[in-house]
């Protein structure tokens, strides 16, 4: 926030000078042998100028964006002045408290997990305040709202949800958890109109020699999935094979009896000529094969 008047003053205070500056060269250049300063002229301009400056000190600008409190010796007046030019008490001071969506970064929040685990973690917050309650937070809060109300409610909220979770739950559930810890920070600071948009838990965990404890933990489960995974893998192979067996096994019979049924050992030698290239061995002992062929 800037005051109008603070320029006009100075201004004025300045145009003054320069006219009895003006006023005084005027009287040697008339070579007067008594300079007569023009006071008597503007003996009302003590009187004038004050009415002025508090003319100009009843204006106030506001940016956008923000909202001025007035404060009037040590008064805060409860009507919040919006963006833009304000009427106000020349003796106030204004004070411009932004209003938009703000991030407050609590650090160093711990809590004691469903069994009994230290967790810590930092929480950022994004909120912004309702306007028209910005000059009662100012008048009990000043502008520290980030330790004095929404660090209390911030924590408070980790502390109770986190309490209703084991360590496990908190990290395969944390947007569960985030989200029960974002109700409870909405209604912890609901009475004072600050608007909580949303939270993050950041650089979340446990002791060093937990977090260790959890690590293996999450290895052992991973293998030993990785086990039950190979022994399935291993009997389904073990069923394919004895499968295949049982499939051969049943080609093979069927194939016995089908000899059985075409003839025996007519049928042997009948597959035998099949085979045969045409030529006869150079040594032979007993009979000629196939000779019996078709008797």
């Amino acid at each position: 926030m800037f005051t109008i008047g603070l320029t006009l003053i100075l201004a004025l205070i300045g145009a003054a000078a320069l006219y009895l500056i003006n006023e005084t060269k005027r009287s040697f250049d008339k070579n007067e042998s008594t300079v007569v300063f023009p006071f008597r002229k503007y003996a009302a301009l003590p009187f004038i100028l004050p009415v002025v400056i508090a003319l100009f000190e009843s204006f106030t600008v506001v940016p956008a964006g923000h909202v001025g409190v007035q404060v009037t010796m040590g008064t805060v007046n409860q009507t919040a002045l919006h963006s833009g030019v304000n009427f106000v008490n020349p003796i106030s001071s204004v004070k411009d408290v932004e209003v938009r969506v703000k991030r407050a970064d609590l650090t160093g929040a711990s809590a004691s997990t469903k069994d009994l685990q230290q967790v810590h973690t930092d929480i950022v917050v994004q909120y912004r305040m309702a306007p028209e309650k910005v000059p009662y937070i100012y008048g009990q809060f000043g502008l520290n709202v980030d330790d004095k109300i929404l660090g209390p409610g911030v924590n408070e909220a980790f502390k109770a949800v986190t309490a209703h979770y084991n360590s496990e739950e908190l990290i395969t559930k944390r947007d569960v958890v985030s989200a029960e810890i974002l109700d409870h920070v909405k209604a912890k600071v609901a009475q004072f109109d600050i608007e909580v948009q949303g939270i993050s838990l950041v650089n979340f965990g446990f002791s060093a020699d937990y977090q260790k404890a959890i690590e293996a933990k999450v290895i052992a489960t991973q293998s030993k999935l990785k086990a039950e995974q190979d022994l399935e893998r291993i009997k389904v192979e073990a069923q394919q094979s004895i499968a295949k067996a049982e499939g051969e096994a049943k080609a093979i019979a069927i194939q016995a009896q089908a000899i059985q049924t075409q003839g025996g050992a007519q049928y042997v030698q009948l597959k035998a000529i099949e085979k045969w290239d045409g030529n006869l061995p150079n040594v032979m002992s007993g009979a000629m094969p196939f000779i019996n062929v078709g008797k």
